[in-house]
């Protein structure tokens, strides 16, 4: 076995247990605290340990606090990043039943056949707890249930472990993508719901000319709207509209927009049109714009702004047909896994304007959510080829 270092977790919250262990071993230790609420043990367990200490560490008040589910969330997110295998699956569903947690640290560093591992062990055993280290979740005795390495055939799982259905290869992809998003949400400071559903991995993205013809009809719309004339010629702008039929992929406000004289147009919506580069961030990254729409405490770049509407979108002398037949839309796959991150970071920060304490620090739940809602709407209307964009379901 690997020197890594060891967390021991388990179902039950039992510190007094430890000591009961650590007693039937005749094991020489000291204590911060009672038996049944202590921080700290040093054990120093007869023959070499007595120069080799083991210190354990626990927090009787961690499993109450918001630390505890994000700690949940990065080791399913951890887990779901390693080699798919059978056993993934009951990994994450473990993790799920995990109420109690011990840190250990060996000075000096434990080596193979160090005797403070059988320490450890029996503490494991008798609390039904397994290991968790940087290479893999291990059993009570250290051998591998799930990890880089190959599962031991004696590693037992714990007596909790939830009996999982048969084998489901959609189901187990499902979970993965679930588990990735919230340990990638939970390293952010994000934390939506767990009773969110699954993503749904069957549907299909929109067909470039859809994704496209939407994403210029919102350039034109934000054009009309905030350029000024030396970027935007109002001739030249009637005609990119016109040419390539963009009413048609905008919503009746927006064609009230640009039907309104330039000017008045200007003084009614400069100052709010700007949302619509949020839909059109997410919708040039479907069409292969390099710059990910981000999830952190900002609204689009200026960086970012110029390189979509200057360097990746048509100029206005151009058509959709030709925009279209040039981009390469992403696969589904990363379409999906991005819909769902912003679906469930769209949660946290509903329940944030709500009150709650999901979304990370420095986040305004209104003003840098605004953004999160205006991305996810892209990225859930371009998975939704039936609807219209006001209709999309952007419920959480």
């Amino acid at each position: 076995m690997a020197t890594e270092p060891i967390a021991l977790f388990a179902e039950k919250k039992n510190p007094a247990l430890v000591i009961a262990v650590l007693r039937k071993m005749n094991a020489l230790y000291t204590m911060v605290g009672t038996e049944d609420a202590w921080s700290e043990i040093v054990v120093t367990h007869g023959g070499r340990l007595t120069n080799n200490q083991l210190r354990i560490t626990h927090d009787p008040d961690y499993y109450s606090g918001p630390g505890w589910q994000l700690q949940m969330n990065g080791m399913r997110g951890y887990f779901s990043r390693f080699p798919e295998a059978p056993e993934q699956a009951q990994v994450l569903a473990l993790t799920e039943k995990f109420g109690f947690a011990l840190g250990t640290i060996c000075d000096p560093d434990a080596e193979p056949g160090d005797e403070r591992y059988a320490v450890l062990s029996a503490i494991a055993e008798a609390l039904d707890a397994v290991w968790f280290t940087p290479s893999a979740m291990r059993d009570a005795h250290g051998r591998v249930l799930y990890g880089v390495a190959e599962r031991d055939p004696e590693a037992r799982w714990p007596a909790y472990t939830p009996i999982l259905p048969a084998p489901d290869s959609v189901k187990n992809q499902q979970l993965a993508l679930k588990q990735g998003v919230f340990g990638e949400l939970a390293s952010l400071g994000f934390q939506p719901a767990e009773s969110l559903p699954l993503p749904d991995l069957d549907v299909r993205t929109r067909d470039a000319h859809e994704v496209c013809t939407r994403l210029m009809a919102l350039q034109a719309v934000f054009a009309w709207a905030a350029m000024p004339e030396h970027v935007g010629a109002t001739a030249l702008l009637q005609g990119y509209i016109e040419r390539n039929n963009l009413r048609a992929s905008m919503t009746e406000s927006e064609r009230a927009l640009i039907n309104l004289p330039r000017q008045q147009s200007q003084s009614l919506y400069a100052d709010t049109v700007g949302w619509r580069l949020e839909n059109m961030w997410a919708l040039a990254w479907i069409a292969g714009f390099e710059p990910v729409p981000a999830l952190d405490a900002s609204q689009i770049s200026d960086e970012v702004i110029e390189a979509m509407l200057f360097d990746f979108l048509p100029a206005w002398a151009d058509n959709a047909a030709d925009f279209s037949a040039g981009v390469s839309l992403r696969p589904a796959s990363e379409v999906i896994y991005m819909e769902y991150k912003f679906y469930c970071a769209h949660n946290a920060v509903r329940s944030a304007q709500l009150g709650g304490a999901t979304v990370p620090a420095g986040f305004d739940p209104v003003m840098h959510g605004g953004a999160v809602h205006e991305r996810r709407h892209s990225l859930t209307w371009a998975l939704a080829p039936e609807d219209d964009w006001d209709d999309t379901d952007l419920s959480t």
